[in-house]
């Protein structure tokens, strides 16, 4: 997704097979893993901000799952629209 303020750079999370899951443009918010288990998407993640490591699990609805798309819905009100790169 976009970062704001800094035009044609994005941010996200890559979700690769097996389970792994990394940050992209992300420093202080590491993903590491992913699970999914029926419409809830687990997401192991790590935050380095501000000399404190919290590490925690996000757990988002999936709300659209294509080829080529992704959209959660958060429990905190907001919708994450991702898109699979080419």
């Amino acid at each position: 997704m976009p970062i704001e303020g800094q035009p044609g750079k994005t941010q996200g999370i890559k979700i690769e097979e097996g389970g792994n899951a990394s940050s992209i443009n992300m420093a202080t918010l590491v993903y590491k893993h992913w699970e999914q288990q029926g419409d809830d998407l687990y997401l192991t993640v790590k935050s380095i901000g501000n000399g404190i490591e919290i590490e925690g699990v996000d757990t988002l609805k999936i709300e659209k799952l294509t080829a080529d798309s992704l959209v959660l819905n958060s429990n905190y009100g907001y919708m994450l629209r991702y898109a699979r790169q080419k």
